[in-house]
């Protein structure tokens, strides 16, 4: 059968016209067009968008949580926990219906809601909140309607997908200044696949490893300087995690560990 020109015009003319009537139903997404497709965005300034390890029992979500516009009606606060890559079950927090509003929701509610406690929040892990907006109209908006340069961008402050990081604490049970000395071993002799140790001394951090090329074992010899107030030391997972193992001696000559295989994000 041939198909010709006449109907070959008259297939695009139908195509177009279909295009032309979806996009029609299409409510275009963006923050600062007309009344009509303002998308209900929501904005969210987080106090602390990182908790050490030992304050999480104490500490609280403390933010300011801001519409756009006025055509947002609530907005819906849910949580999970990330740990060691895997994700939890997302669970609903709480929902503001007045904006501006100030939200403090103690991280001990936030374990409880997930049916955990705070001692199972542990260093490394992230506290992962989602939002969703709902508008005037009665559409809703989550965090896949929204492109990358509009919930990637820091500046947007979005309030549609968001982390809180679970940081080790500071050592606070060892002499701080001083030479520590880290003695790391590879089970399988080629090397920490990735991993690394970081040791951050007053905010500026140093990763220590074993290379492929240092093979089944590397020793680090680090300095803390007198007046320093504050020392994390985190493991960062790789590869083949069975096979890492370190210990860390303390400037009083203390040796812990030994850590691994499979080590844990933070020593303390």
């Amino acid at each position: 059968m041939k198909i010709t020109i006449k109907s070959i015009i008259v297939l695009l003319i139908g195509a177009i016209a279909f295009m032309s009537c979806d996009d029609e139903d299409k409510k275009p997404l963006n923050l600062l067009g007309g009344d009509e497709t303002k998308a209900p965005y929501v904005r969210i300034i987080v106090e602390e968008p990182i908790v050490a390890q030992g304050d999480i029992a104490s500490s609280s979500l403390n933010a300011t949580v801001s519409a756009l516009n006025n055509n947002v009606a609530s907005w819906e606060l849910s949580v999970s926990r990330e740990s060691g890559g895997v994700a939890s079950d997302t669970v609903s927090l709480t929902t503001i219906t007045s904006f501006p509003s100030e939200i403090s929701i103690p991280y001990t509610d936030v374990a409880a809601a997930l049916g955990i406690s705070t001692d199972d929040i542990l260093g490394g892990d992230f506290i992962r909140f989602l939002g969703t907006a709902t508008g005037t109209d009665g559409s809703v908006f989550t965090f896949d309607n929204f492109t990358a340069s509009i919930t990637g961008q820091p500046e947007q402050r979005q309030a549609f997908n968001f982390i809180v990081l679970i940081k080790c604490s500071p050592i606070s049970d060892a002499t701080v200044p001083g030479t520590w000395i880290v003695e790391m071993e590879d089970l399988y002799g080629d090397g920490w696949d990735g991993a690394f140790l970081t040791f951050e001394i007053d905010g500026v951090g140093t990763d220590y490893t074993i290379t492929a090329g240092q093979g089944d074992a590397a020793t680090h010899i680090i300095e803390v300087p007198e007046g320093t107030t504050s020392l994390v030391i985190a493991y960062t997972s790789g590869a083949f995690e069975e096979e890492h193992v370190y210990t860390v001696q303390t400037p009083d000559g203390d040796v812990r560990g030994p850590f691994g295989p499979n080590p844990a994000p933070c020593i303390n």
